[in-house]
């Protein structure tokens, strides 16, 4: 069955247009810790920091200060930190490369759960940011998926219709919040599956 045309197509970030691995900056912030890799991976698992630095409400040098306190890091500058944060991303370039079939076709969107130190790494490293028609971030609007209203905010902000947009994450719960506000929402699995799901748009 082709699908009809939508006017926006939102796309998650993680997972989805890029790869990341973590455990890079666990193994990285390990040489300054007395702590093992495991307590430091727990710490940001269970940590409220890494929510108030994706709503930005914490700042990048502050959210350094508590880590540091927090991890015990020692002879380690925000300078040099800043790599060992940001240098963990892949470029997914199958699904890349169906984002820029996509464009002119219809508008497409960025939502993302992300921090500003990753989010202007990526955007200063990775041409396919600039094709957005609306790159919205989490620390920009103060809201984080799966909450209604970060999806309401999206859908203002580009002005869409619920019926007329359809959202691809890898997220479970992130596509169904979207669903339970009218839009159009796919799991994302693969790039082919992502075809499939967008059958009848990209022809």
């Amino acid at each position: 069955m082709t699908m009809e045309k939508p006017d926006l197509i939102i796309f998650d970030l993680g997972r989805v247009l890029v790869d990341f691995d973590f455990h890079k900056v666990v193994r990285h912030l390990k040489r300054y810790s007395p702590l093992t890799e495991k307590q430091i991976h727990r710490f940001f698992m269970q940590t409220p920091l890494w929510d108030t630095f994706e709503r930005g409400q914490t700042e990048p040098d502050d959210f350094f200060r508590q880590i540091s306190k927090e991890l015990r890091l020692k002879n380690l500058t925000f300078k040099d930190f800043t790599p060992l944060w940001n240098s963990i991303f892949t470029e997914k370039h199958d699904t890349v490369s169906i984002l820029q079939r996509l464009r002119g076709r219809c508008r497409i969107a960025l939502l993302s759960n992300v921090n500003i130190m990753h989010w202007d790494h990526i955007v200063e490293t990775h041409d396919f940011m600039s094709w957005f028609d609306h790159p919205i971030a989490s620390f920009a609007v103060g809201q984080r998926k799966p909450e209604l209203d970060i999806f309401r905010t999206t859908l203002q902000i580009a002005q869409a219709k619920p019926a007329q947009t359809i959202f691809i994450d890898d997220v479970e719960s992130h596509v169904l919040a979207a669903r339970s506000v009218g839009i159009r929402a796919h799991q994302f699995i693969d790039a082919p599956q992502l075809v499939r799901d967008l059958n009848g748009i990209l022809e």
